[in-house]
């Protein structure tokens, strides 16, 4: 850029001026030189320089007028000024009517050289800068409206979901009820084979009524259409009870289950009956994926205004690159330890994002053969 840039040089000195155009034509730029300072303005308005350099005491004009009216033009422009009469007072003057550089003539040729390749590497810079300030703000505004549109698009896909959910939820009800009545030989007598047929349809019906419940309720919380009913509870007695209601899972199958809640936990902000749901859904995924006789464990600690919740199991662990998948929706873990247990694919989606509704986490840390730890976030009602 410096081989293609243009100076301006007034300055009434003819002596001065032939000899300043001709060293930095020299060097390779395009240069003007001008001895009156009324011709200097009227180029400067229809010319742009990169460059202007000028005598601040011209015999027509004052040199700070063509500093002035260069700077509104382009503010890019690096103005340098030249005089022959040093001061301190003229030299501030200059530089805060936006000067880059002043000089005292006679103008040593290789400094005033030295500051416009300064100037031009600035320029060069500064506008380096403004094209990527512009592209990032254009990539913004994309990313914003891209953003808006599939907000859109989730909020349709999620009222699609949530009203299809309930027509297929309202039919197969009717399925289910018609079937118990059969079943139950309301209408009349039946044999052995047609007793496991309407059992079968009973257990397939009710595995898909399971995955109908769930799918509409991520849709109403991706939607925002589910409101958080906010209570402020104490965690050690919402425990209490609630694996209470697990013991005939547990029991059969020998699971020993351990509480350790930490001393003087305050009170939890939170909807009580979607803690349950993300309570009972890891604690359901650790029951079936611990071998019988394994060992449960629900571990709760204060972390500043937060509570960590942990449900630790001696399952069958998940391998390190199905550990993110797992909070994915439909995400079903394709292997031989995982294969023959039933599930939707969605209970730690909707868990995820039900702990996500309080601005908390969910994370997993396992070993794949040596069990699992689930971590969520709670807030504790620790203001106000």
């Amino acid at each position: 850029m410096e081989m293609e840039a243009k100076i301006i040089i007034v300055e009434d000195g003819e002596g001065a001026r032939v000899t300043l155009c001709g060293i930095l034509e020299d060097a390779g730029y395009k240069v003007i030189g001008l001895e009156r300072g009324v011709d200097a303005l009227e180029i400067i308005k229809k010319t742009s320089f990169n460059v202007v350099i000028t005598d601040i005491r011209l015999p027509d004009i004052d040199g700070m007028e063509i500093l002035e009216l260069a700077k509104e033009i382009d503010p890019e422009v690096a103005v340098i000024t030249m005089t022959g009469y040093a001061s301190v007072e003229t030299a501030i003057e200059a530089v805060n009517q936006g000067a880059y550089a002043y000089f005292v003539k006679p103008v040593n040729p290789e400094e005033i050289k030295t500051a416009i390749a300064n100037a031009l590497k600035q320029q060069r810079l500064s506008l380096e800068n403004k094209r990527l300030v512009d592209s990032l703000q254009r990539t913004n505004k994309l990313l914003y409206e891209a953003n808006d549109e599939l907000a859109k698009a989730t909020q349709a896909k999620s009222a699609f979901l949530a009203s299809m959910s309930h027509e297929l939820r309202t039919q197969l009800n009717v399925v289910m009820g018609f079937s118990e009545l059969l079943r139950d030989e309301v209408p009349g007598k039946i044999n052995e084979e047609q007793e496991q047929f309407l059992n079968d349809i009973l257990g397939s019906s009710q595995h898909l009524l399971n995955l109908i419940n769930e799918v509409l309720d991520l849709s109403k919380i991706e939607s925002g259409t589910t409101p958080l009913n906010l209570t402020k509870f104490a965690l050690n007695e919402f425990v209490t009870l609630l694996t209470r209601s697990l013991l005939p899972i547990l029991v059969p199958r020998q699971h020993n289950l351990d509480i350790e809640i930490e001393e003087g936990l305050p009170l939890v902000h939170a909807d009580k009956a979607k803690v349950s749901e993300v309570f009972l859904n890891l604690l359901s995924n650790a029951t079936k994926f611990t071998p019988d006789g394994g060992k449960l464990k629900i571990e709760v600690v204060r972390d500043n205004d937060w509570c960590q919740v942990s449900v630790i199991d001696s399952g069958i662990g998940i391998s390190k690159e199905n550990q993110e998948r797992i909070f994915e929706p439909f995400c079903r873990l394709d292997d031989a330890l995982t294969r023959e247990t039933s599930g939707t694919g969605l209970g730690l989606a909707l868990v995820k994002q039900i702990i996500g509704g309080y601005g908390g986490r969910i994370w997993v840390n396992s070993e794949y053969g040596k069990g699992s730890r689930f971590t969520f976030t709670l807030p504790l009602a620790v203001h106000g």
